[in-house]
């Protein structure tokens, strides 16, 4: 690396931040991050250790540093051990600069645990050949969770006709905090024996001292469409009229890959009077593709409606309208999407970045950094050899910054995999801001290497003419 300076050059000093990894993760370590930002001139030295303690830890990387409009940003990464991170130990990042030092301290950060509030419905009409159970875990955190059907004896039902698990959904009470709500939905055969005797819904979460379990019991009662004046249903078995209904994003995969993707009005009815959900303009025309869904007397449980919408579509904003009618409504509820829009549209800057040194441990992590990009809307997929994998990756949620946002995506591999010579990791990384100019996504690439020899490759430098060595 050549650098040009001058004596009249601005001195200045780097701010910095702590990345630490989205989820608690697997294994026994725990990544941390240290990136200093808007400093020059570009040498600048990072340091760790052990708060409190004072004896240096040696086991990290420093990235050389990225030039953006005069000034710099780079990144060092640490892992530390799981146990360490759990027992509440804080770690320093140091930065010293020709401008000045600058610190920023990490420590696991304090979870408020939360027990769910459970709701357990279970439904079946006369002469209907299925009976539905549902059970709803609402503001419980952290999402850390699974929900069980279980009889007599604590023995776990297998006898079931289909299932069905909702993403967690989230959202801050007052406080600030974030809890979550989710619902799981068994469908059986209402001849099954098993239905005979109490069903529990089994919540195991995390509390604060460790597994929380919190479980609710229904007996499953017949109901009648117009039970006779005699026959009380009860609480458990007749619910109260209702209907929640939720939008459910397209994937991003779809949108910016196959430039198509499917928009979903899911529809939780407590009780059997639900006529039809169907999609509609914004005008109020129903769209002729989108198929209703009919012939819901009589069922409860959560039904779905599904609308196929183009990437311009998306992209536009253009908005349309789930329509859900009920018998027992003199309106039918109406309840829109529509991707909202707003800023310029920016490219995102992509970085691969090797794993640490990893002597003793059994996987390595792959990382894409993606960077300054909007809007927010972006997808991440890894490559092995220019082929799709079946290995494990995920994507963090986009973190907004200044008005653009940066993710991260990581992909996770075995040492053997890792120490093959000829296999070549691919992060490809779709936006939408490079549809306008004519490129599909960004690739970064690395290939074998020993800890001691990276290859890199695939890396893009964009030189101005006044810097071209024909000149």
């Amino acid at each position: 690396m050549v650098t040009v300076s001058s004596a009249t050059a601005t001195v200045t000093a780097p701010t910095v931040f702590p990345l630490m990894q989205c989820g608690s993760g697997t294994g026994g370590t725990v990544t941390l991050g240290c990136l200093a930002t808007g400093f020059a001139p570009s040498a600048l030295t990072y340091g760790w250790s052990e708060k409190g303690v004072g004896l240096p830890l040696t086991d990290f990387i420093q990235y050389p540093p990225i030039q953006k409009n005069n000034l710099y940003q780079g990144v060092s990464q640490i892992q530390v051990s799981r146990a360490d991170w759990d027992a509440k130990k804080e770690f320093t990042c140091t930065v010293t600069h020709q401008a000045g030092t600058a610190q920023s301290d990490f420590k696991k950060p304090e979870v408020e645990y939360r027990d769910p509030t459970l709701k357990v419905l279970a439904s079946i009409s006369s002469g209907d050949s299925e009976t539905y159970l549902s059970c709803w875990a609402s503001d419980f955190s952290p999402a850390e969770y699974e929900i069980k059907w279980l009889t007599i004896n604590n023995q776990e039902i297998t006898t079931k006709i289909h299932e069905m698990k909702t993403l967690p959904l989230e959202r801050k009470d007052e406080n600030g905090t974030l809890l979550y709500s989710v619902a799981h939905i068994l469908t059986m055969n209402s001849s099954d024996p098993t239905l005979n005797i109490p069903v529990t819904c089994l919540f195991e979460g995390k509390g604060e001292k460790g597994p929380s379990n919190k479980n609710k019991t229904i007996t499953i009662t017949k109901c009648y469409d117009d039970p006779p004046p005699t026959q009380s249903c009860g609480s458990t078995g007749c619910p109260e009229a209702d209907a929640d209904v939720n939008i459910l994003n397209p994937s991003m995969e779809d949108m910016l890959l196959h430039h198509k993707g499917t928009v979903t009005c899911s529809v939780k009815i407590n009780k059997p009077s639900l006529d039809k959900i169907s999609w509609q303009s914004e005008t109020g025309n129903p769209i002729l593709d989108a198929i209703p869904t009919t012939n819901l007397k009589g069922r409860t449980g959560v039904f779905n409606a599904d609308l196929t919408i183009t990437y311009e579509e998306w992209v536009k904003g253009t908005k349309f309208v789930c329509n859900v009618e009920h018998e027992e409504w003199m309106e039918p509820v109406k309840t829109p999407y529509q991707r909202v829009n707003g800023g310029t549209t920016q490219r995102p800057s992509v970085f691969m970045l090797p794993p640490l040194e990893h002597t003793k441990k059994e996987t390595v992590t792959l990382t894409c950094l993606v960077k300054d990009f909007y809007p927010k809307y972006v997808f991440v997929a890894w490559l092995v050899d220019d082929q799709e994998t079946g290995l494990q990756y995920n994507t963090t949620s986009p973190i907004e910054n200044q008005g653009s946002y940066s993710a991260y995506g990581q992909l996770t591999l075995s040492l053997e995999q890792w120490n093959d010579n000829d296999t070549v990791f691919s992060c490809v990384v779709y936006h939408e801001s490079m549809v306008k100019t004519g490129t599909k996504a960004i690739v970064r690439s690395i290939g074998h290497r020993t800890f001691e020899r990276t290859n890199l490759v695939n890396l893009n430098m964009n030189i101005p003419d006044t810097c071209n060595p024909r000149n």
